[in-house]
């Protein structure tokens, strides 16, 4: 298909979340920025937003710009996304007049259980987090959610997801024809990049990238912090993300007067891209100690930096996208993970090693490449 082709192509794209240009960035609104960027100069671009404060957008490339507010917007996310099936026919319309319709949330096509097939041959979705998400992460997801996510993957045309874990979880879990399935890794933004420093050994500083909840197992970080302390290894720790589970966030808090580490703990909780990669970048050591991830943005901006890494061996997706490159290290345990870092700052060899071993992995998940696997699967599928 030629560029003037594509760019007769009217697509509709319909976000929960707005593009992260400013504070409080997460992933559902990197991708949103993504997506728009991508698609507004090879398209016909019309943007349906779903904004809870009276957020506006505006980019004079894109050719419409629509919002929509939930109309029952209590209860937790379960509840509000069943309860307002109204909101997402209302945000689409007249489908017809579009030749391609995009989802960035399995929820956003709750509600069409009548629509056409013409509906559904137009359709293109970004699940982000589905069920066995959820459940891994501790949440309890009530039975009518997940059968209707379970409608919606059956008749959607495509689906783009960012790890063969997600795609394997599609499915073994809802019994998605595997053709139907494109895997996309998200991209990093250019800004994390490696810096040139004298990493400082003596005193390591490691970053932790992930929002306060229980999906991110936090504790953990400070248990390994701990465990250092033990050893002999002077090393600081910042925790980059904001705070999603008070109750978590206040054990932590516990935790750092229990064993006197308030020295050695910083919080960034409110930050731009921009100042998250100079956190990153004057930081030695990358580490996530998650439960589960879909994809691992914050761990591949670490790697992007350059930093050495550690990551729990049970991150599936993470570890068949990194291949066994030798910049990332994955263990078993805290214990593990506490001897890796503690031979790490012993070596400048192996450290210089793993830094330089992350070069090939970080061209992997590009901005620049996500951008251009995009635009080709949803313009020219």
């Amino acid at each position: 298909m030629s560029n003037e082709e594509s760019c007769e192509k009217k697509v509709l794209l319909y976000l929960g979340k707005f593009p992260g240009y400013g504070f409080d960035v997460d992933g559902g609104s990197i991708l949103a920025r993504q997506l728009i960027d991508s698609l507004k100069h090879n398209c016909n671009l019309t943007v349906v937003f779903i904004r809870k404060k009276g957020e506006t957008y505006t980019d004079p490339y894109v050719n419409e710009i629509r919002y929509e507010e939930y109309k029952n917007p209590f209860g937790n996310k379960f509840v509000r996304r069943l309860q307002n099936l109204e909101t997402n026919r209302s945000a689409i319309g007249n489908f017809m007049q579009y030749d391609i319709i995009i989802a960035a949330h399995v929820s956003k096509f709750f509600g069409f259980e009548d629509a056409p097939s013409d509906f559904w041959n137009k359709t293109i979705l970004f699940p982000m987090f589905c069920t066995s998400s959820y459940q891994r992460a501790g949440e309890n997801v009530p039975l009518e959610y997940t059968n209707k996510e379970r409608f919606v993957f059956k008749k959607v045309r495509k689906i783009i997801t960012p790890s063969e874990s997600e795609r394997n979880d599609l499915i073994v879990d809802y019994n998605v024809d595997f053709e139907k399935i494109s895997v996309v890794y998200r991209g990093i933004n250019p800004q994390f990049r490696p810096i040139y420093k004298k990493h400082n050994m003596e005193q390591p500083q490691i970053v932790c990238i992930g929002s306060i909840k229980k999906q991110k197992n936090n504790m953990a970080a400070l248990e390994l912090l701990n465990q250092l302390g033990k050893k002999g290894v002077n090393a600081s720790i910042n925790f980059v993300g904001t705070i999603q589970n008070q109750s978590i966030y206040e054990q932590m808090l516990w935790f750092i007067r229990k064993y006197q580490l308030s020295q050695k703990v910083h919080f960034f909780f409110e930050q731009t891209q921009e100042q998250v990669a100079k956190i990153v970048q004057k930081s030695d050591i990358n580490i996530s100690v998650s439960n589960w991830e879909t994809f691992g943005r914050g761990i591949f901006e670490g790697i992007s930096c350059g930093l050495p890494t550690f990551v729990f061996s049970h991150l599936t997706g993470v570890r068949k996208i990194c291949q066994g490159n030798p910049g990332v290290c994955f263990v078993e345990t805290i214990e593990e993970m506490a001897l890796g870092i503690e031979r790490l700052v012993k070596s400048p060899v192996i450290y210089h090693h793993m830094s330089d071993s992350l070069k090939e992995l970080a061209e992997k998940v590009s901005y620049e490449r996500e951008s251009t696997v995009l635009i080709n699967i949803i313009l020219n599928s």
